[in-house]
């Protein structure tokens, strides 16, 4: 079992999302991933999200906890710190360079993702 957790860090009404591609699909998602062994949710959603981003964030509060096939998966409201640079693309530790699936960065206008199960779900929460 491997839970999972991810990362909403919205600035001036956008929220910054990463874009995957995968043999099967392409699609915009929120930074994250696995929770490593001994680690904390909280310390797993500050440690994706520099790895794909390359910023540091602090953890606000608990948004939501789902269950999903592999265990649960975690969202958590996160904020820049303070000095922190513009996001700028990662990499995925656990993937070689030529297997690379993170393709792009970005704030995206919250309003334009109101069709999008992951934000609709954050909208509610916030």
């Amino acid at each position: 079992m491997r839970h999972r957790v991810c990362a909403a860090l919205i600035e001036e009404e956008q929220i910054l999302m990463i874009e995957l591609h995968t043999p099967s699909r392409t699609f915009w998602t929120l930074p994250g991933g696995g929770v490593e062994n001994g680690e904390t949710k909280e310390e797993a959603v500050v440690r994706e999200v520099l790895e794909e981003t390359h910023l540091h964030v602090t953890v606000e509060r608990k948004l939501y906890e789902i269950s999903i096939d592999q265990g649960t998966e975690t969202c958590f409201l996160v904020r820049r710190v303070l000095g922190s640079p513009e996001p700028r693309l990662g990499i995925d530790p656990e993937l070689s360079l030529d297997q690379q699936e993170l393709r792009a960065v970005q704030f995206r206008p919250l309003k334009e993702l109101q069709n999008d199960p992951q934000i609709d779900r954050l909208l509610t929460l916030l």
